[in-house]
Formats: C-alpha cells, sequence, structure tokens
C-alpha cells in the first residue's frame, strides 16, 4: 500500500490499517487520527509532522522512522519499535508507550507529560530537554542502564 493509497481510504472514512506494509512511506504533515496501525511495518517511514493523536501503534515496527514534531496524545504504543526512531519535538503525552523498544531513539526536547513508560526501554536514548512531568515509570530501562520504579 502506498502512504496515496492509505490516505485515499482514511479519506473515505476507513480507520482499520494494521499489518499494513509501509516502510519508507511518506506520511509528512498526514492527518490521521484515530487511525489503527496495530502491527503495521513503518520501518524508516516519514513522518514528520504527522497528526496521529489517539492512533493505535501497538506492535508496530517503527525501527528508524522519522517522527520529527509528530503529534501522538492519547496514542497507544504498547510494544511499539521505535528503536533509532526520530522523535524530536514530538508530542506524545497522555500515550501509553508501556513495554516500547525506543533503544538509541532521539526524543529530544519530546513532550512526554503524563505518558506510560511502564516496562519501556531507553537504553541510550537521548532524552536530552524532554518533558517528562508526570511521566508514568515501573521497571524502565533508563538511557544510562538504569532501573526507574517511580510507580510500581
Amino acid at each position: 500500500m502506498t502512504a496515496e493509497e492509505l490516505k485515499a481510504a482514511y479519506e473515505l472514512g476507513r480507520r482499520d490499517f494494521s499489518r499494513s506494509h509501509l516502510a519508507q512511506t511518506n506520511f509528512h504533515k498526514a492527518l490521521l487520527t484515530d487511525i489503527n496501525l496495530s502491527y503495521a511495518y513503518l520501518s524508516r517511514a516519514n513522518l514528520t509532522r504527522a497528526n496521529l493523536e489517539r492512533a493505535f501503534l501497538n506492535g508496530a515496527v517503527l525501527y528508524a522512522a522519522n517522527l520529527h514534531y509528530a503529534k501522538l496524545c492519547k496514542a497507544s504504543l504498547i510494544k511499539v519499535d521505535l528503536e533509532k526512531a526520530n522523535l524530536d519535538n514530538a508530542i506524545l503525552n497522555h500515550a501509553n508507550l508501556s513495554g516500547a523498544n525506543l533503544k538509541n531513539a532521539n526524543l529530544e526536547r519530546a513532550h512526554l507529560v503524563w505518558a506510560n513508560l511502564r516496562s519501556a526501554n531507553l537504553t541510550d536514548a537521548n532524552l536530552e530537554g524532554a518533558d517528562l512531568s508526570s511521566a508514568k515509570f515501573c521497571q524502565t530501562i533508563m538511557p544510562d542502564g538504569s532501573i526507574r520504579n517511580d510507580d510500581c
């Protein structure tokens, strides 16, 4: 499926694109609120400035994807693979990232207010300037390898 095909189906009211293969697809500035991309393959996809508020991305593969300035408020990202993804300035307020793989991810200046980071792996992630106010930590692997259990 191409980005154009997905956007056309989305505009016609379709929301379930789970298990879609969308590697290296360009969704720059796409409006995809409430979309279901669970278990989709989005490796190296360009989601710069995309609006994915309330999206379902559970188990999706976004390895090395570009989510620069993406809006992911209230998104469900349970067990998502965001290894080496660029999430700088992304808005992830109230997002559920429990069990997420964020190894080597760039979360510089990302907004993670009230985000659920339980069991997330942030090994070697860049959190410089990130807003983690009221984020939930339990068995969370921090960038330095330490385990944070504030909310267990």
